[in-house]
């Protein structure tokens, strides 16, 4: 963090970040289109698993809604 309070992310950092976002928008996406909750409850719950979800499920997921678009 610089004495501005500003944070500066490392390029490793940085992929992290886009990685999180990724998922977020993702399961935020998810649970409002083909779980019908709240966009609330989706931001919330997605804010939660995020940071939890493996990789392997999270892509997993990520195939069915790309292999599903239409249908959504």
């Amino acid at each position: 963090m610089e004495s501005s309070g500003c944070i500066e992310l490392t390029e490793k950092g940085t992929i992290v970040a886009k990685n999180i976002y990724e998922k977020h928008k993702i399961l935020t996406g998810f649970f409002t289109t083909v779980v019908k909750v709240s966009p609330e409850i989706a931001e919330e719950d997605a804010c939660r698993i995020e940071h939890v979800i493996s990789d392997e499920t999270f892509q997993g997921l990520k195939r069915i809604l790309e292999d599903n678009s239409d249908n959504l």
